[in-house]
């Protein structure tokens, strides 16, 4: 019996426009000034990629730590602000009519979770998103920033099973990312790939909603 869902967040319940930080950064990047500095643009353009988009993902450096390093590849002047709204500019928020359906989910008894690779800004910015749209109902909130684990480490799924005291064979996954859809697989969850509204209708099916 499936009794559990649990969510990616970027591009899967919140929406993202990855575009407009890059095209944010763009404008603070100094090409000069890129090619000798220990971080380059396609570094941090790199996402999930990138060693210090990882280190950041996972809480091993701080928002001042990310920063600090973006800095040396800016064009002089360029204020720590600057950076800061550069990287948040991706995220667009919740859209109601899928706050909606996890609200009818929670109503049928499923127990909703969010497991997202995520980093510090991007949480506190969630977090009062949530606030603020009314999201606040969640059996469990799992960033890869406070459990120190990422997507698709085999230890990040395991972590969730154990700290939310859940069985995968009783939870869906739903992830747009072909990696982790495959780790979630070998964790024994029941697994969907779907972006951004891709999984409502599934969902709703697979768990009798009207």
């Amino acid at each position: 019996m499936m009794n559990n869902i649990l969510f990616d967040l970027g591009g899967v319940l919140i929406d993202l426009e990855v575009r407009r930080s890059v095209e944010a950064f763009m404008r603070l990047i100094d090409r000069e000034r890129s090619r000798t500095a220990p971080i380059s643009v396609m570094d941090l353009l790199g996402g999930g990629d990138s060693p210090l988009v990882q280190a950041y993902q996972v809480g091993a450096i701080s928002t001042d730590d990310f920063i600090d390093a973006l800095m040396p590849v800016c064009h002089p002047g360029t204020q720590r602000r600057q950076l800061v709204d550069a990287w948040m500019a991706m995220l667009i928020g919740l859209p109601y009519h899928r706050l909606e359906v996890i609200k009818a989910l929670k109503t049928k008894g499923v127990h909703v979770y969010v497991l997202s690779n995520i980093n510090e800004s991007h949480v506190k910015w969630t977090l009062r998103h949530f606030h603020e749209c009314g999201a606040t109902d969640w059996d469990g909130l799992f960033f890869s920033n406070e459990i120190h684990l990422a997507k698709p480490d085999a230890a990040c799924y395991d972590y969730v099973l154990t700290h939310a005291g859940i069985r995968a064979d009783e939870t869906l996954y739903v992830d747009d990312l072909k990696q982790n859809i495959e780790a979630g697989e070998r964790a024994g969850f029941h697994c969907l790939q779907a972006q951004g509204d891709e999984w409502i209708e599934p969902v709703k099916n697979m768990f009798h909603l009207e």
